[in-house]
């Protein structure tokens, strides 16, 4: 029984197995690609056209011009009537209206915009831009520009007199400690070359400030005879005069934020700034509220970088904040600032703006291509229809349509008509192509949702300026004469199997017009979008990853600042006094001792001369 029943299951297996096998040969994954394949191309079919323009009439005034010569000499037998001379009027309106507008946007707009941006990376004359490029440069700086790029691409947005701040080893020449008036006097030329700014002048700066500060700090003798300036005096200033280049009172609660006086409020190391938010909060508006310390006694260069700055910023945003005071606990509410520049370019740095600008800019590219479509079959019109001398008075025949009106066929056309269309088409590509241009740098300049689709609305607007005066200003019955005419077919130029195919055309097209897109993008943002974000945050609110003021002057410098330097400074100022108070006991002891012997010598010879003088 054992043997029977497995017999008889190895049958079934086997059974199975054959059956299994049958249906995977069946569902072969090849076999029916290639089935599908078979299929799919037993069911296109390539579909065909002849490579020909159909020239029918459009609603603007280039049709009208196109037209009306030859349906006027047809019938009033002359082409030198009232509506040919009107369609001429026409052509040079719409040419002018074009024009001034797209002139308007352009310099008023688009230069406007690039002389905000600085040229995109060039500064030219005695003009403030955003920002200019020195690697490599071998002219002077001419304090063209409120940042600039140096050779390792960080933008160094402080004033002159800030950037010399951190250049000690380029000011203490001898490297003996102290930045002599003698040095700066000597460094002059080659500073003011490269900092657009006179280091005798900053030299001054830096004494007048530590003057301001003789109230908290020791002066050593020389240093208020503006003679010279030690390094821990110049450390010392070099707090308050880094502390200008945040441009603005309302950066303060920024800085608090960003723990620039986290240490002496902590601490309790900086007299100057106190220990309490608010006595921060003074000693940051004494130095940066219009009319402070800064613009009081910095060169005149800061005032202007401090106003050019602010233009270039714009309007100030606030939110709130809050800030608790590290030394006290004392919680304090403030308004953090942020700039609009900065806040505009950061949103057109995101995905979805970016998508939506390529949307825009596809869409206006689209409408130039279908201009240029127009353009291309006038020109072959121009260029291939047959010539009137050829029909002689049959060149433009009028028959009436099954409705009784006058439709005219237009078989041939004049040597005159054919030169002047020419002109007309070549006037109307160069004008498309400065729309081309003069649009997409308008809508790329653009950080504003609204505001982009309301400038592609305006650039839409131009374009239609030739259906509109053909609309409103032409009479009905001209415009009937026009648009009846039978559809004329001209042979196109170019590759004959494309020409068959408009389809495959119209998908080139498309593919052409996003590539374009993607790659003004990919040069825009990558040439103009980010480095001036990276310059406009430098500048406005002192952040970046590529901001060398950020890196320099960053939290764990104003922490050593606070925390390690300034006690030292005090200790080394302390030191100084003493020997310097030593020398002067010392020389006045000195001084006393030989005004003594002199006095001494003096009563002798008194004395002598007394006793010498004979009796009377």
């Amino acid at each position: 029984l054992l043997n029977a029943w497995l017999s008889k299951d190895r049958t079934i297996l086997n059974v199975v197995g054959l059956k299994l096998a049958s249906t995977m040969n069946r569902l072969n994954p090849l076999d029916g690609l290639r089935r599908f394949s078979t299929r799919l191309g037993s069911a296109f079919v390539d579909d065909t056209e002849k490579a020909v323009f159909s020239i029918r009439p459009s609603d603007n005034v280039y049709s009208f011009f196109m037209f009306v010569a030859p349906t006027e000499h047809k019938k009033e037998g002359s082409s030198f009537t009232s509506d040919t001379i009107m369609s001429y009027l026409l052509v040079l309106i719409n040419t002018f209206m074009q024009g001034l507008l797209l002139f308007a946007i352009f310099n008023k707009i688009v230069v406007g915009n690039i002389e905000w941006q600085n040229g995109i990376m060039k500064v030219g004359g005695a003009d403030w831009g955003l920002f200019e490029s020195v690697a490599g440069s071998q002219s002077c700086n001419d304090g063209g520009s409120i940042c600039f790029v140096d050779h390792n691409n960080t933008f160094s947005c402080a004033p002159p007199s800030v950037q010399l701040t951190g250049r000690w080893n380029e000011l203490d020449t001898n490297g003996d400690g102290t930045w002599t008036l003698q040095e700066a006097t000597e460094a002059r030329k080659t500073l003011q070359c490269k900092y657009a700014v006179d280091p005798v002048e900053v030299f001054n700066v830096f004494v007048n400030f530590l003057k301001h500060r003789e109230d908290v700090i020791w002066l050593s003798p020389e240093l208020k005879k503006g003679r010279e300036i030690p390094k821990p005096y110049f450390t010392y200033a070099a707090g308050d005069i880094i502390m200008c280049g945040y441009r603005s009172k309302d950066m303060c609660p920024n800085l608090l934020k960003q723990g620039v006086f986290h240490v002496p409020l902590k601490y309790k190391t900086a007299p100057r700034v106190g220990v309490t938010t608010e006595s921060a909060l003074s000693y940051c508006y004494d130095l940066l509220a219009p009319g402070g310390l800064c613009e009081r006694m910095l060169p005149s260069t800061y005032a202007v970088w401090r106003t050019e700055s602010e233009e270039q910023c714009m309007k100030p945003k606030f939110s709130k904040m809050v800030y608790e005071n590290p030394g006290n606990g004392i919680v304090k509410s403030l308004l953090e600032v942020d700039y609009k520049a900065r806040i505009n370019y950061a949103r057109s740095k995101t995905t979805i703006f970016k998508l939506y600008k390529c949307i825009i800019i596809a869409l206006w590219c689209l409408t130039m291509l279908v201009e240029l479509r127009e353009i291309v079959m006038d020109i072959t019109w121009v260029l291939r229809y047959p010539s009137a001398a050829s029909f002689g008075d049959d060149a433009v025949k009028v028959h009436d349509d099954a409705e009784g009106n006058a439709t005219y066929t237009i078989q041939g056309i004049t040597i005159t008509h054919r030169c002047l269309m020419g002109l007309v088409s070549i006037s109307r590509l160069m004008v498309t192509c400065i729309l081309l241009f003069v649009g997409v740098s308008y809508l790329l300049r653009q950080t504003s949702y609204i505001a982009l689709i309301m400038d592609a609305v305006a650039l839409g607007f131009i374009m239609e300026i030739s259906n509109l005066l053909y609309a409103q200003v032409l009479h009905t019955k001209v415009r009937e004469q026009c648009e009846s005419l039978d559809v004329m077919e001209v042979p196109m130029y170019g590759c004959e199997w494309l020409n068959q195919r408009p389809t495959l055309v119209n998908f080139i097209e498309i593919f052409a017009v996003a590539a374009f897109v993607m790659v003004i993008m990919h040069f825009w943002y990558g040439g103009t979008v980010e480095p001036l974000y990276e310059a406009i945050e430098c500048a406005c609110v002192g952040k970046g990853t590529h901001c060398r003021e950020a890196d320099r002057f960053s939290y764990d410098f104003w922490f050593n600042y606070w925390k390690e330097d300034v006690p030292n400074i005090f200790k080394a100022v302390a030191e100084m006094r003493k020997q310097v108070e030593g020398r002067n006991d010392a020389t006045s002891a000195a001084s006393t001792s030989q005004l003594l012997q002199k006095l001494m010598h003096r009563a002798k010879g008194s004395a002598i001369q007394h006793h010498m003088r004979p009796w009377p």
